[in-house]
């Protein structure tokens, strides 16, 4: 066993000098558990990081355990029970520690009213989109204080980042039921904040956050823009939680680095530990939601009508749960089946309202990247022009029905082939570059956000 220990060590200062922090820290809750003939075995807590394992780092790890001892070995990942950790056995007939004045004062309630007791990670979707902040957050719930602390996830609205973090909360009340789960909206947090500063309780306010809060979830992070006082505030709580080894979760809707008007120190809290974005579903996935969604109303309908809602209501669970409500409820209160007409006729306008335009993509490239309309239109090639307009291009055929000549056309008159080979090369690169990746995601995010949306004329 000491082997496996000593070579897995030596394989993560393998990988620490082609990775980020962030990948690093993926690793933390990895486990070696043998070395046996020809394999490493190493065991993680949750399916997903073990697929992650095996789908995007098995090769890198091989060829990490081939440099370090000459010979092929394989990596084989075990994945432990669902919930299941490791049993630790407390000191005999050690009395608690006593509570001290201030903290007997202010017992908060458990489990917290605010947390939804829908949303835990048994009802949590998995897709492409989300399965790292997913994995996150579920290495969060079984080690909280220990593993990503702070965990920073963001995203636009409606992606299910707080389902995630109430799910923190009750995977953590169902493991530890003695720990204190907080959570709370920005917004309230500087409600409560106001109140404290008006009736002279600004004491109690700190004993609460800093001295009972094991777990604290706070909510919309980017409400504390332009509010120095409340910055200044949470910055010392932050701070007292973090040395204490309490676990602090966030949300935002913009990435630390995108945030207006918050100080680089708390910015740079928020980027000391894990950060994953949460990108909108793709098709699959969207799919998923709505299946999972039947089956908890205890329904079924066509397949065509699940892959018309999916293709349709894009970038926004909420609106995919909302369309889904509006058509089963005209369906009862017609007295008709769900049909594809049917989801045709009651959600025209709705749909309507959620497709992306290729004026609107290409306005949202010309302002992100800082070109005109015109050249991403023109013929010049320039990389400074080039990039962008395969960017763009790419999002044209990923966020709209348009046809590859519809979307040529829109540039120039150029060739539908144009289009095809600008979607391919930018498919291809993004699986290797994580700047072009991030492009696209914070493109994404802004057309998800746009009032410019209306019905594609197909």
């Amino acid at each position: 066993m000491g082997d496996c220990h000593a070579l897995w060590s030596r394989v993560l200062e393998v990988i620490a000098t082609s990775s980020t922090p962030a990948i690093q820290s993926f690793f933390a809750g990895v486990r070696p558990v043998g070395l046996q003939h020809d394999r490493l075995i190493v065991r993680v807590d949750s399916p997903l990081v073990a697929d992650w394992l095996r789908q995007r780092y098995r090769a890198s790890i091989e060829a990490a355990l081939q440099q370090l001892c000459q010979r092929a070995l394989q990596l084989v990942v075990e994945c432990a029970p669902h919930g299941a950790v490791t049993p630790v056995t407390p000191p005999p007939d050690e009395p608690p520690a006593p509570l001290s004045p201030s903290a007997r004062t202010l017992p908060p309630p458990r489990p917290p009213a605010t947390i939804n007791p829908a949303f835990r990670f048994d009802t949590f979707v998995i897709g492409s989109s989300n399965q790292m902040a997913h994995a996150a957050a579920y290495a969060t719930a079984q080690q909280p204080g220990k593993v990503y602390n702070p965990l920073f996830m963001y995203g636009g609205v409606g992606l299910g980042k707080t389902h995630l973090m109430q799910a923190i909360g009750h995977a953590v009340l169902q493991r530890q039921p003695r720990d204190v789960v907080h959570f709370i909206s920005c917004e309230r947090f500087t409600n409560q904040y106001i109140d404290a500063l008006q009736n002279h309780t600004l004491s109690k306010f700190r004993d609460f956050f800093r001295a009972n809060v094991d777990v604290l979830l706070i909510d919309d992070i980017q409400f504390l823009s332009n509010k120095e006082r409340l910055q200044e505030e949470f910055y010392h709580t932050f701070n007292d939680l973090h040395m204490q080894g309490k676990q602090i979760v966030m949300t935002s809707d913009k990435s630390p680095q995108e945030l207006q008007h918050i100080e680089q120190r708390m910015v740079n809290r928020f980027e000391s530990g894990m950060v994953v974005d949460v990108q909108s579903p793709d098709f699959e996935t969207r799919v998923a939601i709505i299946q999972k969604k039947l089956e908890q109303y205890g329904t079924q309908l066509d397949h065509d009508v699940c892959y018309y809602l999916a293709n349709k209501v894009r970038n926004d669970v909420r609106k995919i749960e909302g369309a889904l409500v509006k058509l089963l409820g005209y369906a009862s209160v017609r007295h008709q089946a769900v049909t594809l007409d049917l989801a045709r006729e009651c959600l025209r306008g709705y749909v309507a309202a959620q497709c992306v335009t290729l004026d609107a993509i290409q306005k949202a490239v010309s302002d992100f990247f800082d070109v005109r309309i015109a050249d991403l239109r023109s013929s010049k090639r320039p990389r400074a022009i080039v990039h962008p307009r395969q960017i763009a291009m790419y999002l044209c055929r990923e966020l709209t029905t348009s046809s590859l000549t519809d979307i040529a056309q829109s540039f120039g008159g150029k060739d539908h082939t144009t289009v095809l080979y600008a979607c391919r090369k930018i498919e291809q690169v993004k699986e290797q570059d994580e700047m072009i990746n991030q492009q696209l995601h914070a493109l994404k995010r802004r057309l998800g956000s746009s009032e410019e949306r209306c019905e594609q004329v197909q």
